[in-house]
């Protein structure tokens, strides 16, 4: 009787493992190979491919008292001029020696009348009164007082004013309305009110922004036209 079953069985086994083994072989015949349920299907005609994962490139931007700006894409957005604010300008350029040299601005005896802070023009008494004093801070001459926003014709000087926190190697980097960066390095800076001069050389905007120990300041933007 033992000897049957496992007779029995091992003939069922036998036959069991032809069927499989035909489905198989037919499968592979028709195409179908592989289309079980949850199986990818290739699309007829197309070449099979793999999975492609998009990584978006990340684009480093600094923080700074505006909204943030994306370095290398900023100077593209616009050449359209758009400030209403004059920049205090002159069309004399300075003495040579002054040009590409970070200069001491004396705010006691000649403080601006205003300066723009925390949104708004705040007369130079108020401004003193509450600026912090703890983070690069950057402005340019305007009939308004030290704004954040001008325009300017082509051929103008005109003086950048910054306030440094504390000693660092000190970098200013203009952005021009082609795309393109200029980076001025000053070496180390010592704390306290500085200026640069600006010359309008391109039309459209600039924008501008230093940093101080790679802390940064604000951005300005000039509108040249």
């Amino acid at each position: 009787m033992r000897q049957y079953l496992r007779k029995t069985l091992l003939i069922t086994s036998t036959l069991c493992l032809c069927i499989l083994l035909a489905g198989i072989i037919s499968a592979a015949d028709d195409g179908t190979y592989g289309a079980y349920p949850g199986s990818p299907v290739p699309a007829t005609g197309q070449p099979t491919v793999g999975q492609t994962t998009v990584v978006q490139q990340s684009v480093t931007s600094v923080q700074t008292g505006k909204p943030v700006i994306q370095l290398g894409s900023v100077a593209r957005a616009s050449n359209t001029v758009s400030s209403t604010i004059t920049a205090t300008y002159t069309t004399q350029a300075p003495p040579a020696a002054q040009q590409s040299v970070l200069l001491p601005y004396s705010v006691q005896t000649a403080p601006p009348a205003a300066v723009y802070y925390s949104g708004t023009f705040m007369p130079w008494t108020a401004f003193s009164q509450s600026f912090s004093a703890n983070s690069p801070a950057l402005w340019v001459a305007s009939s308004q007082g030290w704004s954040w926003d001008v325009r300017c014709p082509v051929g103008g000087w005109i003086q950048n004013l910054m306030y440094v926190p504390y000693t660092g190697t000190m970098k200013l980097y203009e952005f021009y309305p082609d795309g393109s960066i200029k980076l001025y390095s000053y070496g180390f800076a010592t704390p306290g009110y500085k200026y640069i001069w600006f010359y309008a050389d391109t039309p459209g905007r600039h924008i501008a922004l230093f940093t101080i120990f790679d802390k940064p300041s604000n951005y300005v933007t000039i509108d040249v036209f």
